[in-house]
């Protein structure tokens, strides 16, 4: 079965990613009991004590916890505090974990590692009282060895968390231990942490070369000759080349391999087809497998030129790319379940997205490996800033020690996932010296000779490709540039940026350096910065939607920044240099707000806070996609504005859409270079449908937009019927607010309360409205735009979850799904 597949059925059959035993280190999601006498692998995230607050000798084993909470892992206090009203911020502060670990005799004469995702931020650990160590960077993962420390019966883990100083980043970070821990436990000779380097240096339809680096290490008092044999593996793992060498490693001390091997006729890895192998490393002493250590494959081919921008595996490709913070889930925060991740990734490939910008910090392991499966090509970005803060106590304090450690510990962990073509090194960097960035570009090549590195708002020499943000938005600056490096290959790191609230419309263009300025950008002259901009035409000469509050922003395109996603998207296809581009952003993500009111969020991104798709996410679809579809805005229940005309908008990649109101056609329209079709349709209540054709008038897709009548009760939309009962499967589902006859009411606001009845509990609701302050883990909370979208999870035990939505003179409705 095709690992993808796997992920699926796990997914939508319930089964829960507990389940899914794919490849190690970086890739592996489910505890691994390896064979006899080679490495295993075991999470540990389950009961671990917590105390939020600081805890004088809470490192001791002495120490008595008893009236610490208990809780699973991953954990993000913040996003269950209470949000400040006057800034729209979560809190921060310290917090402490504490965990036993029964001796296990099969630790005996082995290596025993612990290995931490992800904490944020500022962490320390100890075994039995022993310091381990110290990590301030919350994004990255890092490895403590446990071995020394060790005894019969219970040993004691004590993680110190501290993010107590605010603000610790430019955007919501989450608090605490937010990613999964592992336990390692392996022989005394292995291959290192993160030990391998797989590459492909020559590739063709017809043979691959794969080079595969090997760091062993021989932690025992003798010199050890070890045999070192490679293997790939097929998606089936039918073993498609092997090859081994010897390898002498001294007592005490490490020593490299470097073997090559040939795939033939390779299934190569992209976003249409990502193809995944794995190379499996056996280290034997004589007849004895001492360690087996798998790498995920992905055989591809990366070229990028300024003459005709990138090409994957010898064909033109452009980047269809969304920039995502990691800690963006309005109802979970940072600790975000795997299910989730997988889901969120999902929806930006079903929209036509073929890449991910990880702005602007390293995600979890299992991020790379669903990027993998889905065919996602990452810009796999390591900071924001450098060596000058951004925020007052963000990582920049600590870069000038620590960014070589945290640097390598990216490099040496991400770099065999296929998904990953190239690195960023920073964003929108300030204060910094070109020694400083020629440093860390030497750094990454050093470690990684097969990728280029670009950034975010990095046009120096020192780059292999200039990265654009905002700046790259503006009139002639990207063919300005062009004309003056013509060598140099060209990325939208971060473009475009528009502005969107779900289910919200206006019908006159909206600039936000003219009609709500940033800080940075009152007192601006509108006059002279207008000429920079790619205007967008008013949808009508004057506002038909007169009564919506200034936080909220149009969900047409025409509300923008410098350009609009259509002009962006012919730019992207249109400039041979450039190879395409990262909008900001996919989802939208908590923090970062410059409204004087507090807001939560801010509105440019094509999914809400709550998941739910806004009119963009199928703008995108009908412009990155080839599979039919139409997709009809606004919504067509506007009492109170009978007879005005209302600018119906079509999104379609069909060649021909006809507008049908009340089963009369109001004419065909052939999809130009406007990239939508636009009709202007006085209102009256009834029912509007898009039909998308091809050139021969044959019925493709279509779209229905219905008036609704008044709020009547609520349906409940679940993503399956069963949930593993494991403590960490998750199941997600939404709630509309609809009329008697079951059509959506678009701007109903009605409060509704959620009860969990079953071996379940609620995580937490989020409607998608950024203004809403309500607590994320409320069980209470107001629908926005006919919406809301909540989560559970289970609780251990097996048996029937019953989901209850109510609210006052509305009719209330159930969901049931089954713990297995």
């Amino acid at each position: 079965m095709h690992r993808r597949d796997f992920i699926e059925k796990t997914l939508i059959g319930g089964i829960g990613l507990a389940g899914l035993g794919v490849l190690n280190e970086g890739f592996l999601l489910a505890d691994d009991p390896g064979g006899p006498g080679t490495r295993r692998r075991k999470n540990i995230d389950p009961g671990w004590k917590f105390h939020l607050g600081d805890a004088q000798g809470a490192e001791r084993v002495s120490y008595r916890d008893q009236g610490w909470r208990t809780l699973d892992l991953p954990h993000d206090w913040s996003i269950e505090g209470k949000i400040d009203r006057a800034t729209g911020l979560y809190p921060g502060g310290i917090g402490w974990y504490r965990k036993e670990l029964p001796w296990d005799s099969s630790w005996k004469e082995r290596k025993v590692y612990v290995d931490f995702d992800g904490v944020f931020m500022n962490s320390d650990v100890w075994i039995n009282g022993h310091h381990l160590g110290h990590r301030p960077y919350g994004y990255i993962s890092f490895r403590y060895d446990l071995t020394p420390y060790l005894k019969p019966g219970n040993n004691i883990m004590a993680v110190r968390v501290d993010n107590a100083r605010q603000p610790s980043a430019r955007w919501y970070t989450g608090s605490g231990i937010y990613r999964h821990v592992w336990l390692n436990i392996t022989d005394m000779v292995h291959v290192d942490h993160w030990g391998t380097f797989v590459s492909t240096p020559a590739v063709s339809a017809g043979q691959a070369s794969v080079r595969i680096h090997t760091r062993v290490v021989n932690h025992r008092h003798k010199d050890k000759q070890l045999v070192v044999a490679q293997s790939v593996l097929s998606n089936s793992g039918r073993l498609v080349s092997t090859t081994q060498s010897q390898l002498n490693v001294k007592a005490g001390s490490q020593n490299k391999l470097e073997q090559t091997l040939d795939v033939l006729h390779p299934s190569l890895w992209s976003p249409a087809s990502p193809a995944i192998y794995e190379v499996r490393t056996d280290i034997k002493e004589g007849e004895r497998l001492v360690d087996r250590y798998y790498s995920p494959l992905g055989i591809r081919k990366l070229e990028f030129s300024p003459d005709w921008g990138f090409r994957l595996n010898g064909e033109p490709m452009i980047f269809k790319g969304t920039c995502n913070h990691d800690n963006s889930d309005g109802i979970l925060g940072s600790a975000i379940p795997d299910e989730v991740l997988y889901w969120r990734l999902k929806r930006l490939k079903e929209m036509g997205s073929n890449a991910v910008r990880t702005s602007h910090n390293p995600r979890s392991p299992e991020f790379y490996a669903f990027c993998d499966v889905l065919g996602l090509m990452v810009m796999d970005e390591a900071f924001d800033g450098w060596d000058k803060p951004k925020a007052k106590y963000d990582y920049g304090l600590y870069f000038g020690q620590w960014w070589k450690d945290d640097l390598k510990s990216f490099i040496l962990r991400d770099r065999n996932h296929p998904c990953v073509v190239m690195w960023s090194i920073g964003n929108e960097v300030s204060g910094y010296t070109g020694e400083r960035e020629k440093e860390l570009v030497d750094f990454i090549h050093d470690l990684d000779d097969t990728r280029s590195v670009t950034r975010g708002e990095g046009i120096t020499p020192y780059l292999d490709i200039a990265g654009f943000n905002g700046r790259g938005e503006q009139k002639d600056v990207l063919q300005s540039y062009h004309e003056k490096n013509p060598r140099r290959p060209v990325i939208g790191t971060e473009m475009t940026h528009t502005l969107q609230t779900r289910g919200v419309y206006r019908t006159q263009s909206q600039y936000r350096a003219r009609d709500f300025p940033a800080r940075w950008e009152k007192g601006e002259n509108w006059n002279t910065y207008k000429e920079k901009v790619y205007l967008i035409p008013n949808l009508s000469e004057e506002e038909v939607f007169t009564d919506v509050p200034e936080i909220y922003k149009s969900s047409y395109d025409n509300c923008i920044i410098r350009i609009g996603v259509r002009d962006q998207f012919k730019h992207d296809s249109g400039y041979p240099f450039l190879m395409g581009s990262f909008r900001w952003c996919g989802f939208d993500y908590l923090g970062k707000e410059y409204s004087e009111q507090p807001l939560r969020s801010v509105d440019k991104g094509v999914i809400d806070l709550a998941g739910i798709t806004k009119d963009h996410y199928y703008l995108y679809q009908s412009l990155w996609t080839d599979k039919p579809m139409v997709h009809l805005l606004p919504h067509w229940t506007h009492p109170g504005k009978q007879g005005l005309k209302i600018p119906v908008v079509a999104y379609s990649n069909c060649r021909i859409v006809e507008l049908f109101f009340n089963g009369r056609s109001l004419g065909a329209q052939y999809m130009g270079d406007d990239l939508q079709l636009v009709w202007q349709v006085p209102y009256e209540p009834g029912i509007l449908v898009a039909v998308g054709k091809d050139i021969r008038g044959i019925k493709l897709a279509q779209a229905i937009q219905q008036t609704a009548g008044a709020p009547y009760g609520i349906r409940i939309e679940g993503d399956r019927r069963s949930i593993k009962a494991d403590r960490k499967s998750i199941a997600r589902f939404e709630i509309t607010v609809s009329d008697k006859e079951g059509v959506a009411v678009p701007d109903a606001d009605s409060g509704i309360e959620v009860k969990i009845d079953g071996p379940a509990t609620l995580l937490g609701l989020d409607n998608g409205d950024v203004a809403d302050l309500t607590e994320a883990r409320s069980s209470q909370r107001k629908v926005f735009k006919g919406k809301c979208a909540g989560i559970i999870q289970t609780t251990g035990q097996r048996g029937k979850v019953r989901i209850t939505v109510t609210s006052e003179n509305l009719k209330q409705a159930m969901y049931t799904l089954h713990a297995v």
